[in-house]
């Protein structure tokens, strides 16, 4: 009898999300994304820092200038050192943390140049190079909304120490002028600060989806395993009792054909005293060889017993009996 295979239980379903991984893995995202866009912004810096070296070389000492042009450039070719670093290394969500750390610290360091800038490099005599110095600070921090927001450290690390220092450079300038510019820089910094606490939400929130999305994609496949499993079970289990039920249905036909080949005497036989006759069911007589052979199937091989061999043939012998 040929049984079907049995259901492979050694293949092993995809695990559960673990306690703890969802936040591993979004903090990897958000480090990932840092470094998507760190070329961005430091790009912005390599463009932006020589242009603003350029405008103020009439209004600022030039070793202050140059001083800080070469910290910018310094500093965003060792940020694009360390990008490149990262993406050859590929680290997992359980050893990002120094990556994380040590992207923070340049970030930290960009905002600190920046904010360098705005201090010690504030053109007092010139207000329309004070108002490109401004918005090249403005511009700069409303960039790192879109580069850094993705962990609002980031964000802090460069907006707060890129014009903090700018709004003291302008109370110190004093006068109306420089108090209400101070001022407008106070607001911008807090509504950049609103909106980059936006865009954190929503990326948080986007990519804590999309793990929830994975997770539950990981359960619904389990749970899709564990029931082809129980299916094929079942199923192995049905083919099992089909195929024990026709084994019992053939026993039970080969029973049946085999009891009613087999002919059985039964009751009462009529038969001669004398000839040793059989009278069958419609009255006639029979031999009793006949009448076996037709009613059982046994057959008769003939042969003489001691007895009638002394009465029929005497003078043969006790002796000379067969066998």
């Amino acid at each position: 009898m040929n049984h079907p295979l049995k259901p492979d239980e050694s293949r092993n379903a995809d695990p559960l999300p673990v306690p703890g991984e969802r936040e591993r893995m979004v903090r990897a995202e958000q480090v990932k994304l840092l470094y998507a866009k760190a070329h961005v912004a430091v790009a912005a810096t390599l463009v932006n820092a020589p242009i603003l070296t350029f405008v103020l070389w009439s209004e600022v000492r030039h070793a202050a200038l140059v001083a800080w042009v070469i910290y910018m450039m310094m500093l965003s070719t060792g940020r694009l050192w360390l990008t490149y670093e990262y993406r050859r290394a590929s680290p997992s969500p359980s050893t990002d943390n120094p990556w994380r750390t040590r992207h923070l610290i340049g970030i930290g360091l960009a905002g600190i140049g920046w904010g360098a800038a705005g201090f010690f490099l504030f053109p007092d005599a010139s207000v329309v190079h004070q108002l490109f110095l401004i918005f090249v600070l403005g511009g700069m921090t409303a960039g790192s909304v879109a580069a850094y927001a993705t962990t609002m450290v980031g964000f802090a690390l460069f907006a707060l120490p890129a014009l903090i220092p700018l709004i003291v450079r302008l109370l110190i300038a004093g006068g109306d002028l420089n108090l209400a510019r101070a001022a407008m820089v106070t607001l911008f910094a807090i509504l950049l600060m609103f909106i980059a606490r936006m865009i954190h939400q929503m990326i948080l929130t986007s990519l804590n989806l999309r793990f929830e999305n994975r997770d539950l994609v990981a359960y619904l496949s389990t749970t899709k395993r564990q029931a082809e499993k129980l299916n094929d079970e079942l199923t192995f289990e049905i083919n099992e009792r089909k195929l024990a039920q026709k084994e019992r249905e053939r026993l039970i036909t080969e029973l049946q054909d085999a009891l009613a080949n087999i002919k059985v005497l039964r009751g009462l036989l009529p038969i001669c005293s004398h000839c040793k006759k059989i009278r069958d069911e419609e009255g006639d007589w029979q031999m009793v060889e006949a009448y076996v052979r037709e009613h059982s199937n046994a057959d008769f091989s003939h042969g003489i017993c001691p007895e009638c061999l002394s009465r029929l043939y005497p003078e043969l012998g006790k002796n000379n009996l067969p066998g």
